[in-house]
């Protein structure tokens, strides 16, 4: 294509780029192995059992009562710590029968959802309704992944609760105003206003 500039100066040729098909990516890792073309080439577990990739050292076991304030001042945090039981950890979790459906009657079932196509890499909203519907359902047409759930100040609240030294530590909890944080509305919660709050310094 080419193109007369004012003024007659001189034609100058442009040539547009070969536009290319995006390329779309898949979280092969959120599949399950029946999902993956071909499978691995691998056993993990081999891996993990196998003495050629033992690094001494790399994780730390601990008992869930020696994590304290003072340990993480003392030594920090610089490698991963693991727990085989969460006693003494002063976490909650719930019960292995809890469900989908029982998230759904305790964030409610307008609560909004940040949800993520996992062929696409696309975000998209969805209800928790919509999100329990979806996950209920055998013949999934894709692949759907949940980015995160808020839920502070609802019934989940009851059955989850941080183990003790994240709360100990959590600039949130320690630092955060206790009346701006009970204040706190969230914005994924459709049944009530979204807030609108001011912060003076």
């Amino acid at each position: 294509m080419s193109e007369t500039l004012p003024n007659n100066k001189k034609q100058v040729s442009r040539q547009l780029r070969e536009r290319k098909q995006r390329k779309l990516y898949s979280d092969e890792w959120a599949l399950g192995d029946d999902d993956t073309e071909g499978g691995r080439g691998f056993s993990l577990a081999d891996k993990l059992e196998s003495a050629r990739f033992e690094h001494p050292g790399a994780v730390a076991e601990m008992q869930g009562a020696d994590l304290t304030v003072a340990y993480l001042q003392k030594h920090g945090f610089t490698t991963p710590l693991l727990f085989k039981e969460k006693t003494g950890l002063g976490l909650r979790v719930p019960t292995n029968n809890f469900t989908v459906n029982d998230v759904r009657m305790c964030v409610g079932s307008r609560r909004l959802l940040d949800v993520m196509d996992v062929n696409t890499q696309k975000n998209i909203e969805m209800t928790m309704k919509d999100w329990q519907r979806y996950y209920d359902d055998p013949n999934k047409e894709r692949l759907l992944n949940v980015i995160s759930l808020e839920f502070s100040h609802t019934r989940l609240e009851n059955y989850v609760q941080a183990p003790r030294i994240v709360r100990q530590i959590d600039w949130v909890e320690v630092v955060w105003p206790r009346h701006l944080k009970d204040q706190q509305v969230s914005t994924t919660d459709c049944t009530a206003p979204v807030a609108q709050r001011a912060i003076k310094t």
